[in-house]
């Protein structure tokens, strides 16, 4: 049945440094970026990935969706990701298939019951810091070079040979 990584979305938003500008101003955009960022690590790591959002204080039914290969789920009005995730990670820890299911979350209380399911933690602190040296990883399997990962320039993209040979043209221009 393969290994699941359940993330509960807003834990990680609020404990990710990155996010913390970001989320005054656009939650919609952090939680793009967030889907974003697990979809590529659970790629990378072979994991069937689902990000959990609380929908508890927004009226109206669940809503599940796939976004980038990944299922993102918004609970139903009156419901926690807690208990989305809770209730998940037993279905599939101890279904038909009894699969691995890590969650992400450091809420201790949710740590406390996932584990009584059958499932695993990850702290979101330790989540980002896997997720970053995945990044790393996925960068140099590509040889893409550690500066090009957050910027947008040429030099990140083009191989070296080729970048060696445009840094000598530039320098006999200059």
């Amino acid at each position: 049945m393969g290994e699941y990584l359940i993330v509960d979305g807003y834990n990680v938003i609020n404990a990710w440094k990155e996010f913390a500008r970001l989320r005054q101003t656009s939650l919609e955009h952090a939680r793009e970026l967030l889907i974003a960022g697990v979809s590529e690590y659970a790629a990378f790591k072979g994991y069937r990935a689902i990000v959990v959002f609380d929908a508890q204080e927004v009226v109206g039914a669940a809503a599940v969706e796939t976004v980038h290969g990944i299922q993102v789920v918004y609970t139903s009005e009156g419901e926690t990701a807690d208990s989305w995730i809770e209730r998940r990670a037993y279905e599939l820890g101890r279904g038909v298939g009894k699969a691995k299911v890590f969650v992400v979350t450091s809420d201790y209380a949710e740590q406390i019951n996932i584990l009584g399911a059958g499932a695993y933690r990850i702290s979101s602190r330790e989540f980002h810091e896997d997720y970053l040296k995945a990044k790393k990883e996925i960068a140099a399997r590509l040889r893409v070079p550690d500066r090009a990962l957050n910027r947008n320039e040429l030099g990140g993209r083009i191989n070296g040979h080729v970048l060696e040979h445009l840094e000598k043209l530039r320098r006999r221009k200059s």
